[in-house]
């Protein structure tokens, strides 16, 4: 035999030997990726709940790594978010937080991985039957209501509904009935959950009650249509920058004027280390896009028939399965591939 010939299988064997090692170096990397763990904000909204569970099933299935929901309000996790015990929050609300946004950007502790929806909308509600008996438009035409919102244990104003207790729209509601004249015709209430506001709002709404406050869509309770949104005098980013100032500095100043809320995109944002521990994690999370249309069919619709702690795990799954052409953008063939594996599914 000649000596190219004998030379031939060795050269053979050496070939598939270095695809046999890169196979194993690849499953190794993937699989020891178990080690790196990814903490995601939870706040605890439905809406969070769910794009929460969307995101871990990709982490998981599709790249390898461990996920964990860590509970926080949105002050809470500014901090936790810098510091790195939190990678992620797949919801930040921007114009909301704006000082905390810029400084931290500014120092580089944060990295913003862009929008995850579109059209995050805030308001101050009343019940829509009550605007219409009562005449009522804009948040000025409350100042000659306000006995109609009284609390019995301080008949001397009445009730506003503020944000949850710890969110940063809690303060900016506040400044907000500062610069309207509100504030001394309403005493503002926190409830400490969301489930609590939304709790306010549905025995409201069941016993024919007036009632005033503030909520956001996209969420079930918007989606109804019971609700009339108060007109306020249109955004305008001067007035909101003072607006958003005097909320981070309740002792000072309140401001003279305020606006509506802008209409914005809700953000993803990440401690800039996890775009080292884990790069396709990152590249991933700022791929990520939802859209109000998903959210009305896979959420709000089951809202009212979920129950247990898989539901949300539940409602992720049928994502996966049902808005395929929405998540094939997000990730990697392999990734697609091994997330088709772990639903069951080999549809392209």
């Amino acid at each position: 035999m000649e000596k190219k010939d004998m030379a031939r299988p060795r050269i053979i064997i050496l070939v598939a030997l270095c695809a046999l090692g890169a196979a194993l170096a690849f499953h190794w990397a993937f699989f020891n990726r178990e080690a790196v763990v990814i903490r995601i904000h939870d706040d605890q909204i439905d809406i969070q709940k769910l794009t929460n569970e969307i995101a871990r099933f990709v982490l998981v299935n599709g790249y390898g790594y461990r996920v964990e929901l860590v509970e926080s309000t949105i002050k809470e996790v500014h901090d936790r978010l810098q510091a790195g015990d939190i990678d992620v929050t797949l919801e930040l609300w921007k114009e909301n937080n704006l000082v905390w946004y810029d400084t931290a950007k500014g120092k580089g502790e944060v990295v913003d991985l862009g929008p995850i929806y579109p059209g995050g909308r805030q308001y101050w509600i009343i019940p829509r039957w009550y605007a219409r008996q009562k005449n009522i438009k804009t948040v000025f035409d409350m100042k000659a209501h306000w006995r109609d919102f009284t609390n019995p244990e301080d008949p001397s104003k009445g009730i506003f509904f503020n944000c949850i207790f710890g969110w940063s729209c809690q303060d900016i509601n506040r400044a907000k009935l500062s610069a309207y004249g509100l504030d001394r015709y309403f005493n503002t209430v926190s409830p400490t959950s969301p489930e609590a506001l939304e709790s306010i709002y549905e025995n409201a709404r069941a016993h024919g009650l007036p009632v005033f406050g503030y909520y956001w869509e996209p969420n079930a309770l918007i989606a109804n249509q019971d609700w009339y949104p108060l007109e306020e005098p249109p955004y305008e980013p001067e007035i909101w920058d003072e607006v958003v100032r005097a909320a981070a500095d309740p002792k000072g100043a309140p401001p003279e004027k305020a606006c509506a809320f802008k209409q914005i995109h809700v953000h993803k944002m990440a401690n800039r280390r996890l775009l080292d521990k884990a790069p396709d994690a990152a590249e991933m999370l700022g791929n990520m896009r939802l859209t109000p249309e998903i959210f009305n069919d896979i959420l709000f619709s089951n809202l009212r028939r979920k129950s247990g702690p898989k539901a949300f795990e539940a409602m992720a799954v049928r994502f996966f399965t049902e808005y395929p052409d929405t998540w094939h953008g997000w990730v990697t063939a392999d990734a697609k591939r091994r997330i088709q594996a772990a639903l069951g599914t080999g549809r392209e």
